[in-house]
């Protein structure tokens, strides 16, 4: 190494030690020394920062339009195929159902082999006698849209009853005498179980 480099590499040594004794003074005494950055700079450096969040985002949205353009492309085929999974879900619910009852039937025969009458209740004389308790609301009234506070108690305690005495009717069943879906009589029954106990 030359006589010049090594005076330049021992500057270099010298202003860096420097450099840092005066930084560690400023710590310790807890002083901040101002960065001064000419305005130039300044603006130079906040253009280029938003340059590359401008990029960033520009590759976001990029990104998300191909994600939208996927779920739209696929979206009819998924909303059929959900519905599918949902018709199937009934389906399944509702051959349990029949399977139920079929081996009720079943055990309903004597070692004889007469058939024992089948002794349930039609769901329509289980929910008129449910009715009873609640004058002036009829049938039609609990199959309806309507959510007044008159016949949510009527209708839970139609579903509710329902459900206990006819054990061969899946939910989803249930639900489609009373034009609901099957947790809305999932609801209904504990519902009305619960208040039952609270009284």
């Amino acid at each position: 190494m030359s006589v010049a480099a090594t005076e330049f590499a021992n500057d270099a040594l010298h202003t860096q030690a420097q450099h840092y004794a005066d930084v560690r003074s400023r710590i310790a005494r807890g002083e901040k020394k101002p960065i001064v950055v000419s305005q130039a700079a300044a603006d130079a450096l906040t253009i280029s920062e938003l340059r590359q969040e401008v990029s960033l985002l520009q590759k976001a949205l990029a990104k998300a339009q191909s994600s939208l353009r996927f779920v739209a492309e696929r979206e009819p085929h998924l909303r059929e195929t959900e519905q599918r999974a949902d018709r199937l879900e009934l389906d399944l619910a509702d051959a349990r159902a029949r399977i139920l009852s079929q081996a009720e039937l079943i055990k309903s025969i004597n070692d004889d082999g007469e058939e024992v009458t089948d002794r349930r209740r039609t769901v329509p004389e289980i929910v008129a006698e449910v009715l009873k308790g609640f004058p002036g609301v009829t049938w039609s009234d609990v199959k309806s849209v309507r959510r007044t506070r008159e016949l949510i108690g009527p209708r839970q305690a139609c579903m509710e009853a329902v459900y206990d005495e006819r054990k061969d009717l899946s939910l989803p069943s249930i639900g489609k005498l009373f034009c609901r879906d099957h947790t809305t009589i999932l609801h209904a029954v504990r519902k009305v179980k619960a208040d039952r106990g609270a009284a």
